[in-house]
């Protein structure tokens, strides 16, 4: 079934740093969709995503677009789930302010990005692509400029837009889609403040591993048995999604390490009568 095309598109521009409703990207959409770009103060960076998130709930697009600044706006604004539909992302400045480089899991975001721009490097955008669920995250790299002049009096832009709509109306497979167990422990991975606790979480893990193993083996205990059993279940089911996502990732990667530092610790314990 296609999606919406045209003046019947409704999509919200989140303009740049010296941008405005006036500027050459938001004249474009407003002469192709029904486009709505509200004047925003760029020298409070959360006085825009207020302001946004407030016009995105009342215009209810069915695309955000945000250029550069307005692109790190839409990053915060899918990222505190104040938006979750199609998102276009030009040239983003979410690292520049401070942003996390991750994109919610299921929503399909666009990114465009200039190899030569010398104002946002096009490496952010390709650190924030590898987030996301594979398969609705895009990165589109041209050859222009910052502003993407050349991406605007091409009718590329207009084009992606509409490309993107159009893919987000189509039926999603359900497999495509993580499980719980990766949809909220993967933001939890990504974030590098948190790696002591996992660390310590990871030893923790490793050691009731270990212990419920070396039972399970020493006494063929059936309550542990039962226990192994429903863990290899959930842990099939997370591997299996992410195989089938065509990359482990860091929750796929995770998990068979600690099935496999749980097993050789099992087996030390067994073997020297430790517990």
């Amino acid at each position: 079934m296609g999606g919406v095309t045209g003046k019947a598109l409704r999509v919200h521009f989140i303009h740049g740093l010296e941008g405005s409703p006036q500027g050459s990207k938001a004249r474009v959409l407003a002469r192709h969709f029904t486009a709505h770009t509200p004047a925003m103060d760029t020298k409070d960076f959360e006085a825009c995503v207020a302001l946004h998130a407030e016009q995105v709930r009342r215009f209810a697009p069915d695309v955000v677009v945000g250029s550069s600044f307005g692109g790190a706006v839409a990053v915060a604004l899918l990222q505190r789930e104040q938006w979750s539909g199609p998102t276009l992302l030009l040239a983003q400045a979410a690292l520049r302010q401070g942003l996390r480089a991750r994109l919610p899991i299921g929503v399909p975001v666009w990114l465009v990005h200039a190899t030569g721009d010398d104002v946002v490097p096009v490496a952010d955008s390709r650190k924030l692509a590898k987030s996301g669920t594979p398969g609705l995250v895009r990165l589109v790299e041209v050859d222009d400029d910052h502003a993407l002049h050349g991406l605007v009096a091409s009718g590329r832009l207009v084009q992606l837009v509409e490309e993107l709509a159009e893919a987000a109306a189509q039926p999603v497979d359900p497999h495509s889609h993580p499980g719980r167990f990766a949809r909220f422990v993967a933001p939890f991975f990504e974030e590098p403040t948190l790696w002591p606790v996992l660390v310590v979480l990871a030893a923790h893990a490793v050691l009731i591993g270990a212990v419920l193993l070396a039972f399970a083996i020493r006494s063929h205990n059936p309550f542990a048995m039962a226990a192994l059993a429903l863990l290899a279940v959930a842990t099939g089911d997370v591997l299996l999604r992410r195989v089938r996502a065509r990359s482990l990732g860091r929750v796929g990667w995770s998990v068979v390490t600690l099935w496999i530092t749980s097993a050789i610790g099992a087996l030390l314990a067994a073997r020297w009568h430790i517990f």
